[in-house]
């Protein structure tokens, strides 16, 4: 991969021209350990992006593994259909962290959560959302539906799909371990808010995003289709943080007050305990509680 300057001014792997010759399991395990890097990043900065961070990096790790054995006719377009996907987030990330990303799906979820409004399970929700809604689409434009001979790679596509939404379980286990023991419990609370966490919702997504790719290609429906990608991550963000009953207002902000205080930032908590003085040197140390 090639390395560019991180925001931060330090150097890292970034998704953003495609290495050659191809490895398409090779190329997925360099892009899951980048996002694991991201994800630590996130987690000792106390940052809520971690949680789709981490997400993104299990599924890209359990994508890498299925590559080779799974069936696809051309691996490589599968490697750089993800490889090309990644690039959008990644970039959103750095146009934040420098202040200079517009208005639209990411900056909306970015805020949300830096302004702490977000649960563990609804940084998940806003990041698959934004991520698929928004990106993916133009992803597909990118690397292209057809091969050169003018054949559709739906098959593929639809094989690719198979394989990431078999991880979903796993994505959840896994986020509620590391972050939220009670996210089982508001999955049920959100359970109308977050079908894209299911297997069906995740390829009824990925399948409306191959839709959208093939209006953005098409002039004459280009500009509506535009607008509706625009559009959908907001209402999502709108109707998760902002519901129009009441009710749910109080019920989905109880159960983020619930959320933050089991909230868990394993790095962060790791860091904290390695700098720590030890037991026999602390004498006239303080060394105060960390905050979780």
């Amino acid at each position: 991969m090639n390395h560019v300057a991180s925001p931060r001014g330090k150097p890292r792997a970034r998704a953003r021209e495609q290495p050659a010759p191809r490895q398409p399991a090779r190329t997925l395990t360099e892009l899951a350990n980048e996002l694991e890097q991201l994800t630590l990043r996130f987690e000792r900065a106390r940052d809520s992006r971690c949680v789709f961070a981490r997400a993104y990096a299990t599924l890209t790790r359990v994508l890498a593994s299925a590559v080779p054995t799974a069936g696809f006719s051309d691996p490589d377009w599968v490697e750089a259909t993800a490889f090309t996907f990644s690039g959008y987030y990644l970039r959103a990330i750095d146009a934040y962290d420098a202040g200079t990303l517009p208005k639209g799906a990411w900056a909306t979820v970015f805020d949300a959560g830096a302004r702490g409004q977000t649960s563990v399970l609804e940084d998940l929700v806003l990041g698959m959302t934004a991520h698929i809604v928004n990106d993916l689409p133009h992803a597909l434009g990118d690397v292209g539906l057809t091969t050169q001979s003018g054949q559709t790679r739906i098959a593929d596509y639809h094989l690719l799909n198979h394989v990431l939404a078999s991880a979903i379980n796993r994505i959840q286990n896994d986020i509620s371990k590391h972050y939220d023991p009670f996210l089982g419990a508001l999955d049920h609370l959100f359970e109308n808010y977050d079908e894209i966490l299911t297997s069906y919702g995740l390829r009824i997504s990925r399948a409306t995003a191959w839709y959208n790719a093939l209006r953005l290609l098409d002039p004459a429906s280009r500009e509506a289709a535009s607008s509706a990608i625009a559009q959908c991550p907001t209402i999502v963000r709108r109707e998760l943080l902002d519901p129009p009953a009441y009710s749910l207002r109080l019920l989905f902000r109880g159960a983020r007050v619930l959320s933050r205080e089991f909230r868990r930032w394993p790095a962060a908590t790791a860091t904290h305990h390695a700098s720590a003085p030890k037991t026999s040197d602390r004498r006239d140390v303080s060394c105060p509680p960390t905050s979780i």
